[in-house]
């Protein structure tokens, strides 16, 4: 949002939740909050300004949530939508989330839930604002094509991936189990990459990739994100959702194919028995197996608190008895042939931050 104001909206019928929140996010200089208990009026103001976040309560008397949910939608889609509820009623979460809720607080949340909701919130809005940007400029560069634009774009491209890394990060830096996990799945998949003599476009398209596979994430509930145990069956149904929310946030920015198929298909199985849609081996992105490989590395070697972290010939291990099944069987081979570079190259990490973002 750079020097602007992240105008925010926050409707209740209590006062008291009004002020409460009022006075939690208005300690952040960035925040313009406007606070009302009048539904319709927030509408209206929804009509004739911009605002980037809004924060409403489920039940209130005059337009409920879910009505005025579905009203914003119409109005702005990209305006992410937080809704406080004090019940934890299935259906009427249910049909929020199918009108695109953004997130969820309960009550009574904690002041820490607020600020994540909030910040993670504002990201979102503003990368599809940025998006929106990008695309008009990409617009602008296939009219003009002189060598000046052409350079535009390329800055204006790794700017937008420096952007999209610190979402990744932000997403990530919200659960220690996963920090860094991004970073180490590029260094790893880069690797692998060189390794197995992919082609310079294949490795830009790789690096690109793999960096970007859980942007989707940026789309799952925070408190589904950080649990601390295995997931519900409805909870593990949502998170597989994220693939395909993450194609969907960069398809219209003009990456290649090759970088959606990789956020698309990263967690797809040779045997067909993977998600989002349980394709097999021949229908997966090449790409995406180099991913899907170093993605399963990094999550078996590193902790979580439902389970203990594998060593890395432990992981690779794993990795060849699960080639034909869960990894392409040829990849699982030459996987095996890098372990030793792989296991520098995570033990002296900030050493290769520089492969994230080489002049493209």
């Amino acid at each position: 949002m750079n020097e602007q104001k992240v105008k925010i909206l926050v409707i209740d019928d209590e006062q008291s939740i009004l002020d409460l929140i009022g006075q939690v996010l208005s300690e952040r200089e960035e925040y313009d909050l406007l606070l009302t208990d009048d539904s319709q009026e927030a509408l209206s103001l929804l009509r004739t300004e911009r605002y980037n976040v809004v924060i409403s309560d489920i039940r209130m008397p005059d337009l409920d949530g879910l009505t005025l949910l579905e009203e914003i939608t119409q109005i702005d889609g990209k305006i992410p939508v937080i809704l406080m509820t004090g019940f934890a009623e299935t259906e009427i979460m249910q049909k929020a989330i199918k009108l695109g809720v953004y997130d969820f607080l309960r009550k009574p949340f904690t002041l820490s839930e607020l600020n994540v909701s909030v910040r993670r919130a504002v990201q979102k809005n503003g990368l599809l604002l940025q998006n929106e940007t990008y695309k008009t400029h990409l617009e602008n560069l296939v009219q003009q094509r002189t060598l000046e634009l052409f350079a535009a774009k390329n800055q204006l491209e790794r700017n937008f991936l420096n952007t999209l890394n610190v979402m990744v990060n932000t997403i990530e830096a919200s659960d220690n189990y996963t920090r860094g996990h991004s970073e180490r799945v590029t260094v790893i998949s880069m690797l692998f990459g060189k390794h197995i003599s992919l082609t310079g476009n294949e490795l830009k398209m790789l690096r690109i990739g793999s960096l970007l596979h859980d942007l989707g994430k940026i789309g799952i509930f925070q408190h589904i994100l950080t649990k601390e145990v295995s997931l519900s069956e409805d909870e593990f149904t949502m998170m597989k959702e994220h693939p395909v929310i993450g194609a969907k946030i960069v398809q219209p920015i003009g990456f290649p194919q090759e970088v959606g198929d990789i956020i698309l298909q990263h967690h797809e199985w040779c045997n067909g028995e993977g998600y989002p849609h349980g394709i097999a081996l021949d229908q997966i992105s090449y790409l995406a197996r180099v991913v899907s490989v170093a993605d399963a590395f990094d999550a078996m070697t590193s902790q979580r608190p439902y389970r203990q972290r594998l060593s890395h010939p432990g992981a690779q291990q794993e990795i060849a008895n699960q080639a034909g099944i869960q990894f392409d069987p040829v990849l699982s081979k030459s996987f095996g042939e890098l372990l030793p570079n792989i296991s520098q190259a995570i033990r002296s990490i900030e050493d290769t931050r520089s492969i994230l973002f080489q002049k493209l």
